[in-house]
C-alpha cells in the first residue's frame, strides 16, 4: 500500500471550544484525503517558567520525527516568545513544509486565516441596527496581533458605515482574558470613562469576566450596558445572563489549513468537506432572547462532563494505580480506569528505556528525552479490548506503532507528554475514531494522575530494590506471601527454560468480584485477611506442578499443565468454602469468577495473552452474597464511598434518590438494610471521624475544623460531637494529641 501522509499539528489547549472545532476541520479534511493526523500538545500552555514546563515542552521534539511530511501550526495559542522560538526552531530543523494558522505574515512559513473583521462587523451593525445603540466601546486582543487587529478592524467598520465618528478612548487593546476587562469596567465605573451604551469584546471570556466586574460596580447588563463576545464558547451559554456572541469558523479555518497544506506537499488539490460558515448566536447581553433549545444542549453536555469528573473525584484511581512497582502492574491498574476517557476509541502509553530502567538506578538521576530515543508501549487498550506488544522498544522517531502500519483507513491521535517535575517518562495518545473531537478537560486531570502514579512506581521500585531482598519483594505478593505477576511469569520461564521450548497449559483465572463490594463495608483489613484466606483456599487445591500467585488486583492466576483442569479446580474450591465456612480463620466465603483460556505457552508474553483471554472466557460464576444480582448494591456502595470521601457536602435524601432513580423511602430502607445505619447516621459519622481526623492532626480552631466538616453552627457540631464520643470537641483534641505524641516518642 502506498505510504499515507503524516501531517503533525502543533496546538495547545485543545479543550478549548474553539480549538476543538479548528481541530475538527483538520481531522475530517484529512480523513476525507486519507491522510493521518498527530497532535502534538502539551496539556497546560507556558505562562510561565518553571521546572515543569521546560519538562513539558520536551514534547515538540518528536517535530523531528522523520515520519511527519508536514505540520500545521497554532502559533497564536501558545503565550510566551520562548515556547514560540523553541518550536519555531523544531519546525524549521524538521525542514517540512509548515502552515501556520490564524496569522497574518511570517518570513519562514506559510499562513492561512479567516476575516474575523466581517464577522466582528455583523456584531457591531446587530448592536446598532436592532437595538439603536450608537456609543458603542470595543475591548478586543493584545496590540499588533493579527486576530486582535482584524477584530478592531470590523467595529470600525461598522460604526463608519453608520455614520458614527469613534472617539479614541471607545478602542481599548486588551489580553483576551479577564484582567483587562476589569480594568475596563472599573474605569467605567469610577467615571474615568463615559457609560456606553454597549461593549463589544474580543471574546467570550473578557465579556463574561466585563459583565461579572459590572454588576460588582452596581451597572446591570444588558439594562445599563450590552455587552457581546465572540467564539461562542461553552461559558458564553451557561452565563447569566447568557452572551450574545459569534461562532467563528474554526472549523473552516481548520479545513482550508489542511488543503493548502496538502497542495504544497503533494502538488495536488484534495476534495473539500462541506464549509460550515459562522453565525451570530443572540443571548441575554445585549437585550435579545436566550436560546432555549441551544442551551439544554450544552447543559447535557456539561452535565455528562460534570458526572465523570463526579466519578473519576470519587474513585480510587490515583491510590490504586500508584500501589505497584513496575510498569506491567502498573498497566493492568490503569486498564481498568480508561472509561473515564470520555467517547475514546483507542488510548496507547508509551515509555521511555529510561524511565523503565531507573527502577535499577540512581533515584535522583534525571530522565531526559529527545526524537530517536528508545520506548516501550505498556499499555494499548481499544474501546473494549486491549492489546499486547512483545515486550520490545521501538525508536520514538516512529511516534506510534500504529503509524508504521498497513492499514485501509486513516487514524488521529493526540500525544500528550507524561512527566513529573523535570523527569520525562513517555507520552500518551488517545484517539477518537471517527468522531473528529477533541479530548474533554477531565482528561487533563486523569494524565496528571497518571504522571504523579508513575513516579510512584518509580519511587517504590527503586525503595524495593535499596531495602528489601529483592527475590522476595519482586516476585511475592506482600499481602498472602505467594507469587504475584512477576513471580508467576519467572517461575514459568525458568520451568520452561528446563529444555522445554513451549508447553500446552490451561491458564485460570480467579476474580474475586466479592471483595470489592465489601471493601466498603468492611475496610482494607478484612478484605486483605480474605484474600489470604482465598489463597491459602487455592493452595490446598492445586496439584504438583501447578503454578499460583496473586496476578493482579483481587485476581489469582493460575498454570496448570493438566487439561480441563478448571472444572475440577472449582469443584474443589466450593467444597473447601463450604468446608471452612464456619471456621473463622479459615473462612473464605465470597463471590468469585473463573475463566479460563488453553493455549501454547513459549514466553510471559504468551502468559500475558492468555489470561488476558481467560478474564473475558468466564465460565463459572460462584455467588454467596443475597446482594449479588441486586444492580442497586454497587451503587450504593459508591454512594457510601462519595459520602465518607466528601462528608461536608451538604447531601440531600431526594436528591441522592433522583440520581439513583429510587424513592426517598425505599432508598433509605435498602440503604440500613446493606449497612446497618440510615444515610443521615453514616453522613453524620463521616463528619465525626473527620473532625477527629482534624483535631488530631492539624491547628485549626474548633470553629473553623466545624466549618471544614459541613457544619454552619458551631454549637450544633459540640452538641453532636458529644453526643457519639462522649466528650466535647475540645477535651477530645487535649488528650488525643498528647497521647499521640506518647505514642511516637515524644516527637
Amino acid at each position: 500500500m502506498k505510504k499515507r501522509l503524516l501531517i503533525g499539528v502543533i496546538v495547545t489547549e485543545c479543550h478549548i471550544d474553539f480549538q476543538e472545532e479548528i481541530l475538527g476541520g483538520i481531522i475530517s479534511q484529512a480523513f476525507r484525503s486519507k491522510c493521518d493526523i498527530a497532535i502534538i500538545s502539551p496539556l497546560y500552555n507556558f505562562f510561565s517558567d518553571s521546572v515543569h514546563r521546560s519538562a513539558d515542552k520536551k514534547i515538540f521534539d518528536l517535530i523531528l520525527s522523520e515520519k511527519f511530511d508536514g505540520f500545521l501550526y497554532d502559533r497564536n495559542s501558545f503565550f510566551g516568545d520562548g515556547i514560540r522560538k523553541y518550536i519555531d526552531d523544531q519546525l524549521k530543523r524538521s525542514g517540512k513544509p509548515v502552515m501556520l494558522l490564524d496569522f497574518e505574515e511570517h518570513r519562514s512559513f506559510e499562513t492561512t486565516s479567516i476575516d474575523d473583521s466581517e464577522a466582528f462587523e455583523a456584531i457591531t451593525d446587530h448592536l446598532i441596527e436592532e437595538h439603536g445603540l450608537r456609543r458603542i466601546y470595543c475591548l478586543t486582543g493584545p496590540r499588533n496581533l493579527f486576530v486582535s487587529e482584524e477584530r478592531l478592524k470590523g467595529y470600525k467598520n461598522s460604526m463608519k458605515k453608520h455614520g458614527i465618528e469613534v472617539a479614541r478612548e471607545w478602542c481599548r487593546y486588551g489580553d483576551f482574558w479577564t484582567a483587562c476587562a476589569q480594568s475596563l469596567a472599573e474605569s467605567i465605573a469610577s467615571g474615568e470613562l463615559e457609560m456606553p451604551q454597549a461593549v463589544v469584546c474580543g471574546n467570550d471570556a473578557s465579556a463574561i469576566q466585563l459583565i461579572k466586574s459590572l454588576a460588582i460596580n452596581g451597572i446591570r447588563v444588558p439594562e445599563d450596558v450590552a455587552v457581546t463576545g465572540y467564539d461562542a464558547s461553552l461559558e458564553s451559554y451557561t452565563n447569566h445572563p447568557s452572551v450574545t456572541t459569534y461562532r467563528r469558523p474554526n472549523y473552516q479555518l481548520g479545513a482550508e489549513s489542511f488543503r493548502r497544506l496538502y497542495r504544497i506537499i503533494t502538488g495536488r488539490i484534495c476534495n473539500k468537506i462541506p464549509n460550515e460558515k459562522g453565525m451570530l448566536r443572540l443571548g441575554e447581553s445585549c437585550g435579545c432572547g436566550n436560546h432555549t433549545g441551544l442551551k439544554s444542549s450544552v447543559r447535557r453536555r456539561l452535565k455528562i462532563g460534570e458526572r465523570f469528573e463526579r466519578t473519576m473525584l470519587y474513585s480510587d484511581m490515583l491510590f490504586d494505580i500508584s500501589r505497584v512497582s513496575t510498569p506491567e502492574e502498573f498497566a493492568d491498574r490503569l486498564d481498568n480506569y480508561t472509561y473515564f476517557i470520555y467517547k475514546m476509541s483507542h488510548f496507547d502509553l508509551y515509555l521511555t528505556r529510561k524511565y523503565i530502567e531507573s527502577a535499577s538506578g540512581d533515584i535522583n538521576e534525571k530522565l531526559t528525552f529527545t526524537t530517536g530515543d528508545e520506548v516501550r508501549p505498556i499499555l494499548s487498550k481499544s474501546l473494549v479490548l486491549r492489546s499486547y506488544f512483545p515486550d520490545e522498544y521501538i525508536s520514538s522517531n516512529d511516534i506510534l506503532h500504529i503509524y508504521g502500519e498497513d492499514r485501509k483507513y486513516p487514524v488521529a491521535y493526540y500525544i500528550t507528554p507524561l512527566h513529573y517535575n523535570d523527569n520525562f517518562f513517555g507520552y500518551a495518545a488517545v484517539s477518537f475514531g471517527k468522531d473528529p473531537i477533541a479530548y474533554a478537560p477531565l482528561y487533563m486531570q486523569w494524565i496528571n494522575y497518571v504522571s504523579i502514579a508513575l513516579e510512584q512506581v518509580r519511587i517504590r521500585a527503586v525503595m524495593n530494590r535499596t531495602i528489601s531482598d529483592v527475590n522476595h519483594d519482586m516476585l511475592y505478593d506482600s499481602v498472602t506471601g505467594t507469587l504475584n505477576r512477576r513471580g508467576i511469569e519467572r517461575t514459568l520461564e525458568e520451568r520452561l527454560g528446563q529444555g522445554i521450548h513451549s508447553a500446552e497449559a490451561e491458564c485460570i483465572r480467579i476474580n474475586l468480584t466479592g471483595i470489592g463490594k465489601m471493601y466498603y463495608q468492611s475496610g482494607e483489613k478484612k478484605c486483605d485477611q480474605l484474600l489470604k484466606n482465598f489463597t491459602a483456599a487455592v493452595e490446598n487445591c492445586v496439584k504438583n506442578g501447578e503454578i499460583y500467585g496473586i496476578w493482579s488486583n483481587n485476581t489469582i492466576g493460575i498454570v496448570s499443565f493438566t487439561a480441563g483442569r478448571s472444572e475440577s479446580l472449582y469443584r474443589s474450591l466450593c467444597t473447601y468454602i463450604k468446608e471452612s465456612e464456619y471456621d473463622e480463620k479459615r473462612n473464605c466465603s465470597v463471590d468469585f469468577t473463573l475463566g479460563s483460556c488453553t493455549m501454547s505457552l513459549r514466553r510471559s508474553y504468551d502468559l500475558s495473552d492468555s489470561m488476558y483471554k481467560a478474564a473475558v472466557n468466564r465460565l463459572y460464576t460462584y455467588n454467596i452474597s443475597d446482594n449479588t444480582g441486586n444492580p442497586q448494591f454497587e451503587k450504593l456502595c459508591r454512594l457510601r464511598n462519595e459520602l465518607r470521601s466528601a462528608p461536608e457536602k451538604q447531601w440531600k435524601i431526594s436528591d441522592i434518590a433522583d440520581e439513583l432513580f429510587l424513592s426517598k423511602s425505599y432508598l433509605q430502607k435498602i440503604y440500613k438494610t446493606y449497612f446497618g445505619k440510615s444515610i443521615i447516621e453514616e453522613m453524620i459519622q463521616f463528619r465525626i471521624d473527620r473532625a477527629k481526623e482534624l483535631l488530631l492532626n492539624t491547628d485549626m480552631t474548633v470553629t473553623e475544623i466545624a466549618r471544614e466538616c459541613g457544619y454552619s453552627s458551631y454549637n450544633y457540631f459540640a452538641r453532636q460531637f458529644k453526643t457519639i464520643e462522649g466528650i466535647s470537641p475540645s477535651d477530645y483534641r487535649s488528650t488525643a494529641v498528647p497521647e499521640k505524641q506518647r505514642q511516637n516518642g515524644g516527637s
